[in-house]
């Protein structure tokens, strides 16, 4: 079950989430919505978070509430299930394997393992007694995977991560971190509180270079022996401790850029909320699958509109190989300057002989299935 713990921390310590919340990119989905309000006004982005062991902590939600009055954004659509399948050995990393699985996007990560699409790292910083290593790593031209584990000596407690950051060496700017789980290792069942387990989702935009080097950054929740069982953690700010930043350089591979992401334009239409919706592009890359929606007559296209159209269906991608079929869920949506689009998770590394988006339209309490074969 998915550890909850990084919600209590930025509860308790919601005054340090006020300073960070610009520069952290553990905060990417409200910073987002706060820069889109204030640049584009009513015309901003909408984004949904769909996956387990969210991001978002009470203060998160509670700020979330209030934007809602000023800018019109985060809107949920619904969560699918995904299919369970994995590779039968993941060797140094089998520790993961359950822990990948709490996430909404596991396939993604299963399909690079299957495909040995990974880089083992097993780079390793102690600072004052807190210790990050990172595991593994993959990445393609729109996103980067991390697994990484902190640990501590026994006279701390780990509550989690406070942040999680990824800084492009080569052009000095920090990339958006966009999703991830974190979890207690696990000793006989029971949580090992000295040793935790992360993953965290980064952005890469394949206009410019493929990065060569990155810095990731840490910083970890503590508290002392004993408080991890006691119910009153995460309500005491006093009791949580800070680690130092931990920052770990690596180099990644440059294999990563060497699959393009293809990109289709199916230019087909339907109706949605009422309005004549057109699937414009779908994007295929190894790790995503994004496909935009737009508005057919643009004499249609207002805030409302748009509003109404990405609240009245979404998606989900069916790949079908030898093996049977694997629904890989809706990750997140967002509101587009004339329509939204959608993003998926990804098996595209394991050759599906059948890649189909099934839409789903509602209205009132009817709805419709629109299929497109995104292999043709």
């Amino acid at each position: 079950m998915i550890n909850s713990r990084e919600e209590q921390v930025m509860t308790t310590d919601a005054a340090r989430m006020q300073r960070e919340i610009q520069a952290e990119t553990d905060n990417h989905y409200i910073r987002l919505a706060v820069q889109n309000g204030l640049e584009r006004g009513v015309n901003s982005s909408k984004r949904a978070a769909m996956m387990k062991g969210s991001i978002f902590g009470l203060a998160a939600a509670a700020m979330i509430a209030v934007l809602l009055f000023i800018i019109p954004v985060l809107y949920d659509k619904q969560q699918p299930t995904t299919a369970k399948s994995g590779p039968a050995d993941w060797g140094v990393l089998e520790p993961f394997r359950e822990f990948n699985g709490y996430d909404i996007n596991s396939a993604t990560f299963e399909s690079a393992v299957r495909n040995d699409y990974i880089q083992l790292l097993d780079q390793g910083v102690e600072v004052e007694g807190y210790m990050v290593t990172l595991n593994a790593v993959t990445a393609d031209e729109n996103r980067i995977i991390l697994l990484y584990t902190a640990e501590t000596s026994i006279d701390q407690e780990i509550y989690g991560f406070s942040s999680s950051r990824m800084l492009d060496v080569q052009t000095g700017s920090l990339l958006n971190r966009n999703g991830g789980v974190d979890a207690h290792a696990k000793i006989n069942g029971e949580d090992n509180y000295h040793k935790y387990y992360g993953k965290s989702v980064f952005e890469l935009d394949r206009s410019k270079p493929f990065p060569t080097q990155l810095e990731a950054d840490f910083l970890i929740a503590s508290v002392d022996p004993g408080k991890m069982d006691d119910p009153r953690t995460g309500t005491i700010m006093a009791d949580i401790h800070y680690s130092p930043r931990i920052k770990v350089t690596f180099n990644l591979d440059q294999k990563f850029k060497e699959i393009p992401t293809k990109v289709i334009h199916p230019d087909k239409s339907f109706l949605l909320a009422g309005h004549e919706v057109v699937l414009s592009q779908v994007e295929l890359s190894p790790l995503m699958i994004r496909a935009r929606f737009a508005l057919k007559n643009e004499a249609e296209n207002t805030w409302e509109v748009r509003r109404a159209i990405f609240e009245a269906g979404s998606g989900k991608v069916i790949a079908g190989t030898g093996k049977g079929t694997v629904e890989l869920p809706l990750l997140s949506a967002a509101g587009t300057d004339n329509g939204f689009e959608e993003l998926f998770a990804s098996t595209l590394l394991d050759d599906p002989e059948s890649l189909v988006l099934e839409f789903t339209a509602k209205t009132g309490d009817s709805q419709s299935v629109m299929e497109f074969d995104l292999l043709k």
